[in-house]
This record gives C-alpha cells, structure tokens and sequence, in this order.
C-alpha cells in the first residue's frame, strides 16, 4: 500500500515508550538548581510516589543513568567479595547481568533457561541447596527480550529462606505488572525510566528492603565510586542525591507518578494485562506463534511467518503506518533476531494505540503474502477489549 499523508507516530516498542504531554511540558519548564529547597521538596515528593509504586516501605533511590546502570549499582553494592553469586538469564538482559559479574570477577552458579520459557523454581532451590557461600541471586521478572515472565514471588520465597539478597529485574515490570516488594520479600527490586515509568531514558530507580539494607552496612561490596548504593542511601535520607542528578528527568518523573495514581496503579495492571491479552488473542487468531510460553503482560513476542522479512516488515509498519516495533535479539544462549517482533503494552499505551497496531501488522503481513482474512485482528482483539 502507499503511504498515507497524514498519520500519528506511535512510538509500540518496549522502550524507549511514549511520553504523556503533561510529562513533557514539566521537563520543558525552566531549570533549577538541585542543591536548593525547591528541588528537594520536588525530590522527596518524587521518592515518596516511588515508595508506593514499588509497594514497599523501604527507600526508593533515583540514579541518573539507565536501568543497566542502576542494576549493575546494586550487583556490585549487594554482592559479598569472595562469595557466588546465583545468576538466572532467559534472554538478552538476564545474561547481560552475568555479564557484568563477569567484568567484575564474581564467581557465578549460572542457571541458562531456554529463551522463552520461565525458569524452574526446582533448579533455584537446588542451586541453593548445593552452594551454600551464594550472596545475591539475580533475576528478571519480566524479559523484555523474550517477552517472557518469571516467578519472582515464588523466587522471593526461596531466597528469604536463605543468606542471598535477591535483585530483581523490574525493568519491563514495574508499574505493568503485579509487583509487591514487601509482601513478596523482594529484597532490592530495580527498574528503569523509560519503560512503563512513562519518561524519556536517564533515571534508574533502586528500591532497598531490610535486608539489602543490612548488607550495604555489613559488606563494601565490590570497590565502586559513582555507583556505590552507600552513597545513594546516606544522601537520600536528606531527600537528595550525591551527585548531580538529572533534574528535568526527575521533575518529570514526579508528574508521570501522579498520573499513575490518578489512574490508580491496580487499574493500570488491569489494561496492560487487557491489552496484552488482546493482542495474544488477535495474533493467535492470525495464525502467529508466541514467543514466550510463560507470556509478560508487558510486551507480546510473535515469531514471523515463512517467508517474512524482519526488516522489510518492520520497515513497512513504520513508513506506512508511523508505528514503531521492536524486532527479535540475539544473546549467548539464544538468538530471536530476525524470527521474532515485539509489541508493547507498558505505560502511555490505550486501546486506540494497541489496535492499530494491530492492524498495521495484519496489513503487512497480508502484504508479505500471508493468508489472513482482512479484519480478522481487529475482530479479535475486539472480543477482548469489549468483554
């Protein structure tokens, strides 16, 4: 089909996401200076809403940086010198954080599950069982690169029967999905800000619980400057950051919470986990393998029919229909680039968005030459956000 002259971009990958205009216009409000009353006020509200949306008691630290920057933060904070760390990767991101504890020198007990399956809580608990000298076990919830969701609370249950810390992968989880850290036992839980926190990248958030707590004043951990979580939590209790923070990003920040409580943080879970629904439904209904066989409600993983060009594909849904989404990556233990494209259901994203999505998919691939019947997406999908 030809391009239309006139559409809406939509921004559909699992991050970066879109942005709320009433977030944008606060980050486009004149700067600050972070070592004033002002911006502390403006800080301890945001830390606050943090609080809540991790569901904890505990404090919520605003890193700048990215979400890989505010985990590697806690790896090398958490992690005793001289111990295991017990790692768990299904996908892209979990490896990267054996990756990390690879460059630092930590020894790992590493459990590689097959991309698009959950982990087994029967390896975590024998893994624990067999190494008694593991420190922190790491774990995503939800993989973005697999679209895959994991036991955390189940995870959570093992863990608080033992010394380990457990840092968790809140990345594509946090304000998406159920997510309870202190009722699960979470002992530090980390996301970042451009996924479901509805902002631009730069912020990593890290929330602590009693026991991560402890640990950051038993242990050094490994020899750190910037990201040394000790740093963060002294100045924090002062409603302010050690270094300088990105000040625009957290204004906004503090904006994007308040639309989420406006909202009401359950009834956000109930329509990413609709949406997500809807979507599963409609590529089911187009024929599409899933990705994932324990499916996030953060983002929907579909593997391409034969004889559909990844980048071809993803081209003609961005030129002919201003929709942005995300292809398959590749890691040590898997490799979905090229087989596989990715739709987000996280944050800025309504039934309007989701639907037309949709229907730049099935367009395209009825354009690749793909049999589905016109229509058949929406008719679907439609079933599901009317019931």
């Amino acid at each position: 089909m030809s391009a239309p002259l006139l559409f809406k971009n939509r921004v559909m990958t699992p991050g970066p996401t879109d942005v709320p205009p009433e977030v944008l216009l606060e980050m486009a409000k004149p700067i600050i200076h972070h070592r004033t009353k002002e911006f502390q006020g403006i800080f301890q509200e945001l830390s606050e809403g943090l609080s809540r949306l991790f569901r904890t008691s505990g404090p919520v630290l605003s890193i700048a940086g990215s979400g890989t920057t505010a985990f590697e933060a806690a790896q090398t904070s958490l992690v005793k010198p001289g111990t295991k760390a017990l790692t768990i990767a299904g996908g892209k991101f979990g490896e990267r954080w054996q990756d990390i504890y690879e460059t630092y020198g930590v020894e790992q007990v590493q459990i590689n599950v097959e991309w698009g399956k959950a982990v087994d809580l029967g390896a975590v608990e024998a893994a624990l069982n067999e190494h008694s000298d593991i420190s922190v076990i790491t774990v995503v919830h939800s993989e973005t690169s697999t679209a895959t969701a994991s036991d955390v609370k189940g995870i959570a249950e093992l863990a608080s029967k033992t010394d380990a810390i457990l840092i968790v992968d809140g990345i594509t989880a946090v304000g998406a999905l159920p997510v309870e850290m202190d009722a699960w036992g979470i002992d530090a839980l980390v996301t970042g800000s451009q996924k479901s926190m509805m902002l631009p990248p730069g912020l990593g958030f890290v929330g602590l619980g009693e026991r991560a707590i402890a640990r950051l004043g038993e242990t050094d951990g490994i020899a750190n400057y910037n990201l040394d979580l000790r740093k963060w939590l002294k100045s924090h209790a002062n409603k302010d950051v050690p270094f300088t923070p990105p000040v625009g990003l957290v204004r906004g920040q503090n904006v994007a919470l308040k639309i989420v409580e406006r909202v009401g943080l359950e009834n956000v879970w109930a329509r990413t986990a609709k949406l997500a629904e809807a979507t599963r439904v409609a590529f089911g209904a187009m024929g599409l393998k899933p990705a994932s066989e324990s499916p996030s409600d953060s983002v929907t993983g579909a593997y391409y029919p034969d004889g559909v060009s990844d980048g071809a594909f993803r081209a003609a849904v961005r030129d002919n229909h201003g929709m942005a989404i995300a292809g398959g990556q590749v890691g040590r233990n898997g490799d979905f680039k090229g087989k596989v494209f990715r739709v987000n259901h996280m944050g800025y994203v309504d039934a309007g968005d989701t639907l037309a999505s949709l229907l730049a998919i099935e367009t395209e691939l009825i354009a690749a030459g793909v049999e589905i019947e016109a229509g058949t997406a929406l008719a679907a999908a439609g079933g599901v956000l009317c019931g």
